[in-house]
């Protein structure tokens, strides 16, 4: 009789699991149909490979060119799934790069594109594999498994977090394209992500508040931080990934207002965790023991928020280098040395992100801790 509370509660995560698992299917069906319909890419058809021929590599015109440039033809027999001529199959021959050509297999769905020359010659190329199923029912299955085992405090966190993407993709991206001023962008766009983040985690009314007000505040320290050392150390956020190409493609775009905006958004995840950590804390105090000398309560949020802190630097800091890999490792192919690598404008603006994200927790730590001790003390002085 004893175990019968954990087997009920072991066959309620299972039927869960399953559920998450059948909806995951349905979502990559569903996708799949769909993609395959909507598809209308003039310059590209989706394939699928039916039969895998000979291969050979085409020889270099100079031998002296990088081997880098040498590319494979592959026969192959495709069957077309979008376009005009769905479901022919056509045998053809694809030229891929060998350096990084894709491994095609049997079976498998494809991006293929056509290059015709002025001769009536075309050049077919694979340049991707049809993913969009597969990665629809990924992200279903992290979102059914979230909600499946958090509950409700899983849906809430999905809604969060599904709004702050609407709102980056939705708001801050196209006004940002058309030449309105970033960092105020960025700055409404932190405060919603914030509310909503901040109404759909925390489930304590008067813990709300607190979180939010620490957030914000340690986001715009960190916005204030980039600020000054990106004049202090001139740069123009040119150094960013794609950000020359941005230049050049959308005239008078703000990339230094873009390399600032994107400081607080980038950190505005490990602001809120802090926040939030540290308010959910510091209440859960208050609700143990309602008497809680005030000191007592501020030392308790400083000591839990250096302990987050901790780890959160680790995860903002090791975000950075781990996206800027490419980049760090042509710099060291480069031969260029610490002093160099120091003075590089692509460092330095790694490093002004690195930094200002690490300024804005630490100043998350006691503005939150701080606003839990207003918030107390004026619930006492009320209730006198």
């Amino acid at each position: 009789m004893a175990n019968a509370p954990r087997l009920k509660n072991i066959k309620k995560y299972l039927f869960r699991f399953a559920l998450a698992i059948t909806l995951t299917v349905a979502a990559y069906f569903a996708a799949d149909f769909l993609a395959i319909k909507a598809w209308d890419a003039d310059e590209s058809l989706v394939v699928k490979i039916l039969d895998i021929g000979s291969e050979r590599l085409v020889p270099l015109e100079n031998q002296q060119e990088d081997a880098f440039f040498q590319t494979t033809e592959t026969e192959l027999i495709i069957r077309v799934l979008t376009g005009n001529q769905t479901g022919q199959n056509f045998p053809l021959v694809v030229t891929q790069m060998q350096a990084h050509r894709l491994d095609l297999r049997r079976g498998g769905r494809y991006v293929l594109i056509a290059d015709f020359f002025e001769n009536g010659e075309a050049q077919y190329s694979i340049v991707d594999v049809f993913r969009i199923p597969s990665v629809i029912g990924a992200a279903s299955f992290a979102c059914a498994c979230l909600v499946a085992f958090a509950g409700r405090a899983g849906f809430m966190a999905l809604v969060g977090l599904g709004l702050s993407i609407v709102c980056l993709l939705w708001f801050f991206v196209p006004l940002a394209v058309m030449g309105l001023p970033p960092v105020p962008l960025a700055f409404i766009a932190v405060i919603f992500i914030s509310v909503v983040t901040v109404f759909c985690v925390v489930r304590r009314k008067e813990q709300r508040k607190t979180a939010l007000l620490g957030t914000l505040g340690g986001a715009a320290g960190a916005w204030f931080f980039g600020f000054l050392t990106a004049e202090l150390w001139q740069l123009t956020g040119l150094a960013g990934d794609g950000a020359p190409l941005l230049a050049t493609t959308i005239a008078g775009v703000d990339i230094k207002g873009i390399m600032l905006a994107s400081i607080m958004i980038s950190s505005i995840g490990a602001v809120l965790d802090v926040g939030i950590s540290i308010s959910a804390a510091m209440s859960e105090l208050v609700e143990y023991d309602p008497e809680i000398d005030l000191l007592r309560l501020w030392i308790s949020g400083i000591r839990v928020g250096t302990e987050v802190l901790g780890s959160m630097i680790n995860t903002l800091i090791l975000a950075y280098i781990g996206t800027s890999l490419p980049m760090a490792m042509l710099i060291s192919n480069a031969g260029a040395n610490f002093w160099a690598l120091m003075n590089d404008p692509y460092v330095g603006q790694e490093l002004v992100q690195s930094l200002a994200g690490t300024s804005g927790l630490l100043l998350t730590i006691p503005l939150t801790a701080a606003f839990s001790i207003m918030r107390v003390k004026f619930s006492r002085t009320r209730n006198c």
